[in-house]
């Protein structure tokens, strides 16, 4: 393997000019933004049951009102479209409630026409039942 420092006289001119030159290098706006849109995802947990998918989103600090869950086609959509607080008091920010949209590809198994949502607690829970003919069906086996 080449050791790129020995093989470039001035090492400092060439770090500069491939940082402008090739994508893996990213100036500190672009890492901000793409920091900044992962924390604006709220984590989220899909549980399968017998008859039913549940999906919690993780979302405190909002109120029901905030949230437009929609299907279209087979995919659903979560968001909220909610403006920012003033935050120029605070001394240290690691949470930001605010804008973010989350879209779920769904199953051909789901009954779309029976999905249904709750707020509580700072999730939202969506329940996405099962249409007929495709629940779990579960048998015990005994072992011999």
């Amino acid at each position: 393997m080449c050791n790129r420092k020995a093989f470039y006289k001035n090492w400092n001119d060439h770090h500069a000019a491939k940082s402008r030159s090739h994508g893996r290098h990213h100036g500190k706006q672009f890492w901000k933004e793409k920091f900044r849109s992962a924390l604006n995802q709220p984590p989220v947990n899909v549980e399968e049951l017998d008859d039913k998918y549940v999906l919690s989103l993780f979302a405190p600090g909002l109120e029901k009102k905030d949230f437009l869950i929609a299907t279209l086609d087979n995919t659903l959509s979560i968001s909220v479209d909610k403006k920012e607080k003033d935050n120029s008091n605070l001394k240290r920010q690691e949470y930001a409630p605010g804008d973010f949209k989350r879209q779920f590809d769904l199953s051909e198994k789901v009954n779309k026409e029976d999905i249904s949502a709750k707020y509580e607690n700072g999730v939202l829970i969506v329940t996405l039942p099962k249409l007929e003919g495709f629940e779990t069906t579960r048998q015990e086996i005994n072992i011999a």
